[in-house]
Order: C-alpha cells, then sequence, then structure tokens
C-alpha cells in the first residue's frame, strides 16, 4: 500500500469481547497530515500521545492492520515506527500476544544511550559527567532529607542492610545493592526525572571507566568505605539535615574517582566537592 496522509476516521478501542478480540487501546486521530516521512509520522503521533497522558503505561496500542487503516501508510511504514519506539524504549512488543505493542513506563534507557554516546566520542569527559553526577545526586540527597517519610526510612534501612550482607556475596552483588541504596534515596526524593538521570549517568560513568580503574587490591575494605559514606548520608536523610547530604554525595564521588582525573580537574571537583562540608 502507498504511503499518505492519516486517515480522518477516529480510530476506535475493540472491545468485540463476543468475538474473542481482546480490547485495544484507543489511538486519538491523528490531525492533519505531518509532512515528516509516514514512518516518522506515526513515531511523532505515538510519543505525543504518550507524553500528554493519553496513552498510559501498560496499555496497548492497536495491532499492525488497524494501525495501517488508521495512517493510510503501507505495513513496513508502521513496522518501521513500532522499531524506532521500541528502540527508544517507549514500547515493547510480545511474542505471542495478540494485542499490539505495550506502552512502557519511563526508564533511563534512551538517556543513557545518549549519555553513552557522548562519552564516547569525548564530547563529554569523565570530570564532565562527575560534576554532572554530583549535581544530581546532591539534589537527590538534599529533596530526600526535606520529603522522607518513615516508610522511606525503613527502606533506607533495609538497603544498608543489603549491602552489608553483600560483602560476603562478590563484588557484583555489592554493586547490585549500592545501586539499590541510590534508588532509594532517588525515590525518597520523589523528584522520577532526577532517579532516571541519576541512573543513566551512573552507568554511563562506569562504561567509561571499565577499562581505566583497577580492581582493588582490597575489595572488603572498599566495600566498608563505601558502606560507611552510605551510612552517613543515611544519617543526614534521617536527621533533616539537607545540606550536609548533598555533601556527602559529592565528596564520597569525588574520593572514589578523584585519582582518575587529571590534576587540573581534580583541583576544580575538589572544591565542589568539599562545598557544603559544615552547616551553619
Amino acid at each position: 500500500m502507498a504511503d499518505g496522509p492519516p486517515s480522518t476516521d477516529v480510530s476506535h478501542r475493540l472491545t468485540d469481547l463476543d468475538q474473542g478480540k481482546p480490547p485495544m487501546t484507543q489511538l486519538p486521530q491523528p490531525a492533519e497530515a505531518p509532512k515528516a516521512r509516514a514512518f516518522e509520522a506515526i513515531v511523532n503521533h505515538i510519543e505525543q500521545q504518550v507524553l500528554s497522558g493519553e496513552l498510559k503505561a501498560g496499555e496497548h496500542l492497536p495491532g499492525e492492520r488497524e494501525l495501517v487503516t488508521t495512517f493510510q501508510v503501507s505495513r513496513s511504514s508502521v513496522r518501521e515506527a513500532m522499531r524506532v519506539l521500541e528502540s527508544n524504549g517507549m514500547i515493547a512488543s510480545r511474542p505471542g500476544d495478540p494485542r499490539g505493542a505495550v506502552i512502557m513506563a519511563p526508564t533511563s534507557v534512551p538517556l543513557r544511550k545518549m549519555i553513552s554516546r557522548l562519552a564516547a566520542t569525548s564530547a563529554s569527559s569523565l570530570a564532565d559527567l562527575l560534576i554532572y553526577r554530583m549535581t544530581l545526586e546532591s539534589s537527590a540527597n538534599s529533596l530526600a532529607a526535606t520529603r522522607r517519610t518513615e516508610a522511606d526510612l525503613l527502606q533506607l534501612e533495609k538497603a544498608m542492610a543489603r549491602m552489608r550482607a553483600a560483602r560476603t556475596q562478590g563484588q557484583d552483588a555489592f554493586s547490585k545493592a549500592d545501586l539499590d541504596f541510590h534508588d532509594v534515596v532517588a525515590n525518597a526524593s520523589g523528584h522520577a526525572l532526577l532517579r532516571i538521570s541519576a541512573q543513566a549517568v551512573r552507568d554511563s560513568i562506569e562504561q567509561l571507566i571499565t577499562s581505566s580503574i583497577e580492581q582493588s587490591a582490597d575489595d572488603h575494605a572498599l566495600m566498608q568505605r563505601t558502606i560507611d559514606h552510605h551510612a552517613q548520608v543515611f544519617q543526614a536523610i534521617r536527621d533533616q539535615d539537607a545540606h550536609l547530604a548533598e555533601h556527602f554525595a559529592r565528596s564520597s564521588l569525588f574520593e572514589y574517582y578523584g585519582h582518575l582525573l587529571a590534576e587540573e580537574e581534580r583541583t576544580a571537583l575538589s572544591a565542589l566537592a568539599s562545598f557544603g562540608s559544615t552547616t551553619g
């Protein structure tokens, strides 16, 4: 079928359960024909519906045949649009599911890919990424100290317990427990974008330094130092000391990664890391 302008008929929700068809999410009718290529028009339209909240995580798009009819495009255009949306982490296709692709909740995957590409092309240095991470995690710590609930404190206590238990389970298990602690703090901050951004930049830093940082001669000492840092963060959050919680985020990152920086960059980041070390 030749690509053309979207249909003027409104895409409808398939609810004909009598015919054994599962319900489909209604895809609102596109506005006037966009000038982009056919698959780009589909991608843009679906992205807008997701961002506006008209399509929600867990809902299903109509199947391929209905999308072809709705947009009056070829099957190849629909398939290319689905490929792009899936690559962006916005939808997921599930083999064997008779329904269309499912809308996914926002994740850090697209942002992580973008940051990783920037780092790989030297457009973003380790120092840049560390400054970015210091900014994100210090903000998350500060907000968590301000907004934390008793339920958040309980989750932080459990995260600390997992880290202590993971010391005997190897570096991979400890690293996962460490990341879990950061995720709990980010959740306690109540800021979803901070959580997603921080996760993306953490992953990008780890990818960037994999070939630069050597295994510690004493993993257990490094684990204990990490636990001690996190205990300080937990105490500051529990005490609702936002300024101290901010400082611990920056100082611990500098202590862990600072030796990988050039002297000039290390001096600049040292000043940032020490900011807020005392409270008024």
